[in-house]
């Protein structure tokens, strides 16, 4: 590992962009910040007891050693072997492939007896190892007079050059450049990738989901979210594919688990992956997002939900093979219902369109690229709704993907005049045809013939198409696997199939605000650095880059919040409210043998809320965090596990976009209430003795 901690070190570039991106401009509790980035005397005096070292340093083994990506989330080690904490949501999808109806662990929970039962859960985690600025070897060659095509390729040929370099350096390890800030900053990730991870602990859905829709991006919470799984390597200490001989991961460090449980106001921090912010971006970008592209998304995910409720209602199967799908799309519904809200009610864009004019009269230079960035963001609201539902129809309705897909491919086949890469062509057909699977025919053929039917209504020749063939299309090959499998790749442009004819009709017409649209974008990535210089000259202060899905760390504190005139919310909830709610709503169900287990009289003192002294179950807290930070550790001053965090309250679904302590809140679960859980339903005794924990 000498070569990683050699390339480890912050290069010249990188001093530069912690001048450009100054904290010194946001209060104590604001920002997701790169480790190399954090304030730690800012820290020390908000209420860390840890030193810098502690926390993240090359070469010593630190706290940032035991976080690990997983999928989507966060989790961490909490035991020598390779136990990982994570959200219940973060592992549904793999619970509910694991389950059946017979064997329904999603619904009755599931506990492994003994290592050997721990069951493969399909998700792989990473863990981050190193990293470096390599901003100035990614930006090699980028000049003012370039276009932004140009400028898109030489960071996209410098991009790849440099992987293709450091993979060969680092075979075992995962590499990946991340952008830091389009055009000016871009670090260098390693990660060690381990593909064996396996479920341990899961709760009954009663009460890792309970509150369902109802509560989710609310608060008060009492959900149970957490899940255990394991992390597995080879006999040799090796990452390695799932096998049974595969040992338990033995990680650098874990985290601790505080026996004695937090207060208000108390101090904390949070290590995680989040996903997305984009709090950089210009004001025309936010305009956009709240009049075009959060509607559009909104109102389609909301259909999906909708439909495949209504249409296998009574299909208990059915909704099971679905529980993962319509677990994030209502996640992401409700969260982008959230920061349309959240957008109306801070009126955010107004506020960064009038910065924008008060930028331009103060700074003249700047009105050049701001009319301009105007000029393309206007364009692309222009083709919002034809780019987005023909993407839909790509991405979400695999018939009609499958019928693209061959559907191109035999055209160029039939009109190549080369011998060779026709027969290339007509072999990846054939193999296509050959393994093609469905899946969901049923669900598949009525998302096509609705988003045709939205295709339509801003193209009448589509319109009128669609009107004439709308039984074709019901009846389509592609919705047959059995059927296309036995085709002949040289026949198939032959036979029918009205999938590939409105593919052949509308394609090109459609792709154009695509490719249009992505065209655009490149414009606007390459006007950004210069927007943002000027930004920085208008405001006097710096700021920090995006959150990209690499390793961050926030904190603040334990604190109420009063999100409504009149209203106040408690930093915490405990089982009271639990039982207060049970069976109220088909969202709070909560079986008796569930609530029989949760019951417990006179409860030790460890799980007492020190206030209430009730059984501690959610709690709320002022950290700036957004999606990717399911599944991240909550912890004390002194670095302690207490709590996982879940979700943010619905006003703070706007944290993607800007942060306020008045309305910025996410939730989690206090640890000491995943353990009340394991100990009293899961019948988890074992685990809780590895996890270190004494009651």
């Amino acid at each position: 590992m000498t070569q990683l901690k050699r390339k480890n070190r912050i290069s010249m570039a990188l001093g530069l962009f912690i001048c450009l991106f100054g904290l010194s401009s946001h209060t104590q509790e604001e920002g997701m910040f790169p480790l190399n980035l954090v304030n730690y005397s800012q820290l020390k005096e908000a209420g860390l007891k840890l030193n810098e070292d502690d926390i993240f340093k090359p070469g010593k083994t630190t706290l940032s050693d035991a976080l690990v990506k997983l999928g989507g989330c966060t989790g961490s080690f909490v035991s020598k072997d390779g136990l990982i904490i994570t959200n219940h949501h973060c592992v549904y999808g793999g619970v509910a492939r694991l389950s059946t109806t017979d064997q329904n662990y999603l619904e009755n929970g599931f506990v492994a007896s003994d290592r050997s039962k721990e069951l493969p859960l399909g998700s792989p985690c990473r863990i981050t190892v190193g990293y470096e600025d390599v901003s100035l070897k990614i930006l090699d060659g980028l000049s003012e007079n370039l276009n932004a095509q140009e400028k898109s390729e030489i960071l996209r040929k410098n991009t790849e050059k440099l992987l293709a370099s450091e993979r060969a350096k680092t075979p075992e390890l995962e590499v990946q450049i991340s952008t830091m800030f389009v055009g000016r900053s871009y670090m260098l990730f390693r990660y060690i990738l381990l593909e064996d991870v396996r479920l341990v602990v899961a709760p009954p859905k009663s009460v890792g989901q309970f509150g369902g829709e109802t509560d989710n991006w609310e608060w008060p919470r009492h959900g149970g979210d957490f899940s255990i799984v394991r992390a597995y390597v080879g006999k040799d200490g090796k990452p390695a594919k799932y096998s049974k001989d595969n040992v338990p991961y033995q990680p650098k460090q874990h985290l601790k688990i505080d026996a004695t449980g937090a207060d208000e106001n108390d101090f904390i921090f949070i290590l995680g992956y989040p996903g997305r912010t984009y709090r950089n971006r210009t004001a025309r970008y936010l305009e956009f997002q709240e009049t075009k592209q959060l509607p559009i998304i909104q109102n389609w995910y909301r259909w999906r939900i909708n439909k495949i409720k209504d249409v296998y209602e009574k299909d208990e199967a059915k909704l099971l093979g679905y529980a993962g799908t319509l677990q994030g799309l209502e996640n992401t519904e409700k969260n982008y219902r959230g920061k349309m809200q959240g957008l109306r009610r801070t009126q955010l864009v107004k506020q960064r369109l009038d910065e924008d004019n008060a930028m331009m009269a103060s700074i003249p230079e700047s009105k050049t690229v701001i009319s301009k960035i105007k000029s393309l963001w206007n364009s692309q609201t222009s083709m919002a709704n034809n780019r987005f539902n023909y993407l839909f129809l790509l991405n979400h309705a695999k018939a009609f993907s499958a019928a693209a897909q061959i559907g191109e491919m035999s055209l160029l086949a039939n009109t190549t005049k080369d011998e060779s890469q026709k027969e290339k062509l007509q072999d990846e057909i054939a193999k296509i045809l050959k393994e093609y699977q469905l899946g969901d025919a049923q669900m598949d053929r009525i998302i096509v013939l609705e988003l045709m039917k939205r295709l339509g209504e801003d193209n009448p020749k589509i319109k009128a198409w669609l009107r004439a063939n709308k039984s074709k299309i019901s009846e389509d090959k592609f919705y047959n696997p059995e059927k296309v499998n036995t085709l002949k790749a040289s026949k198939i442009s032959k036979t029918p199939s009205a999938l590939m004819d409105f593919h052949h009709l509308f394609h090109k017409e459609l792709m154009k605000s695509v490719q249009t649209f992505n065209s655009n974008a490149k414009e606007i990535d390459a006007l950004l650095p210069t927007y943002a210089k000027y930004r920085e000259q208008y405001k006097k202060s710096g700021f920090i880059p995006d959150a990209n899905s690499t390793l961050r760390l926030t904190y603040g504190y334990i604190k109420r919040y009063s999100p409504n005139d009149g209203e106040t919310h408690l930093p915490f909830s405990t089982l009271d409210g639990v039982f207060a709610k049970a069976n109220t709503k088909p969202d709070y169900r909560l079986p008796k043998v569930v609530a029989d287990n949760l019951r417990v009289a006179n409860p030790p003192k460890y799980f007492l809320d020190k206030k209430s002294k009730k059984v501690a179950v959610n709690l709320l807290y002022n950290l700036d965090t957004t999606g990717g930070n399911s599944g991240s550790p909550i912890l004390n001053a002194r670095g302690e596990i207490i709590g996982v965090n879940f979700d943010r309250s619905f006003t703070a679904t706007i944290n993607d976009y800007a942060w306020n302590e008045s309305y910025s809140r996410s939730l989690g679960v206090d640890i000491r209430y995943c353990i009340y859980v394991m100990k009293y339903v899961s019948k988890a005794e074992h685990i809780i003795n590895e996890l270190g924990v004494r009651i």
